[in-house]
């Protein structure tokens, strides 16, 4: 990698650097599971739709409805959160709120629509062969990443405390 240009965080020591890579990680892994949780939604709503039950697709009962419903707000709030973050970052922006913000969602939601994507498939969500488990481990396994949603929400309000919102 001699001669590979580099881009220099912050001022490339200290506390700054190690928070611009933090901010960047949080971003990368909320746009992740942003697509994550769009997967798991897309094969949840394509089970539900032809999988019969009383002779009515699954789709068509109000409680399935409603469930993917919040999963799809869920997947949304995730991913404005993380693109917000990302143009902040590119921007040259403070982006380390909303870093913050994209990681607390990420974390909760994300937990929330990969289980809502293995609840929806019924039985065979709990397959371990089947696609949609692969998604609630790799969605499971991107909130761990991110940390607790309490403590995240618990840096955020130190860090909103400390000054104005940017």
């Amino acid at each position: 990698l001699d001669g590979t240009p580099a881009e220099r965080l912050g001022d490339g020591t200290g506390p700054e650097a190690y928070g611009d890579v933090l901010a960047a990680a949080r971003t990368a892994f909320a746009g992740l599971q942003a697509g994550v949780c769009a997967g798991s939604l897309a094969r949840a709503v394509a089970h539900t739709s032809v999988r019969e039950q009383f002779g009515r697709p699954l789709a068509t009962r109000q409680a399935v409805q409603l469930r993917a419903a919040d999963a799809h707000m869920d997947t949304e709030s995730i991913r404005v959160t993380a693109y917000e973050a990302a143009w902040r970052s590119d921007a040259g922006l403070d982006c380390e709120r909303a870093a913050l913000t994209a990681a607390w969602w990420a974390s909760e939601a994300g937990k929330r629509v990969v289980h809502s994507g293995q609840h929806l498939h019924g039985g065979t969500g709990a397959d371990l062969d089947h696609p949609v488990h692969r998604h609630f481990l790799w969605g499971r396994q991107l909130d761990a990443y991110l940390g607790h949603g309490t403590e995240l929400l618990a840096e955020l309000g130190d860090l909103l405390a400390e000054g104005d919102p940017a």
